[in-house]
């Protein structure tokens, strides 16, 4: 048992495990609670604004943190399994959709204005569009 706490590799990943195991057992137990009521809507106080719709529950958030991970494991399956040329196509877009699953849904831009989704989405291009040029400026390939 000693030679285990000596081995530095070891005993990193430690901290990273345990703190998966509370996160993952934080996540079981809201995903088995009982759903709270809806607080009354007083004069419409508790009234989602014009334009918004309800945000997912624990459960749909689970099944889309399950997605994240399984889209993950294709993405290391597809990394040892290299496909003739593929691998840079199929690993952009694997990660693109996880970027947009983790940014609809977890940051909620799926449920606010369009004006934010606009403004979101402009800035994403415009930082690709960016990166692009500077790539073809300083003379790398994009294939």
């Amino acid at each position: 048992m000693k030679a285990f706490f000596e081995d530095p590799s070891r005993l990193v990943g430690i901290p990273f495990l345990v703190v998966g195991l509370i996160g993952a057992a934080i996540v079981l137990m809201a995903a088995f609670a009982p759903e709270r009521p809806a607080p009354q809507a007083a004069a419409g106080r508790y009234a989602l604004p014009p334009g918004h719709a309800r945000h997912p529950g624990v459960g749909e958030y689970v099944n889309i943190g399950l997605l994240l991970a399984l889209i993950t494991a294709v993405e290391v399956a597809v990394y040892y399994i290299d496909i003739a040329g593929l691998i840079v196509p199929v690993l952009l877009v694997l990660s693109a959709a996880k970027f947009l699953l983790v940014v609809l849904f977890f940051m909620h831009l799926r449920f606010d204005n369009r004006l934010f989704s606009t403004f979101f989405s402009g800035g994403f291009v415009l930082a690709v569009a960016v990166f692009i040029v500077v790539l073809a400026t300083l003379g790398a390939s994009l294939r």
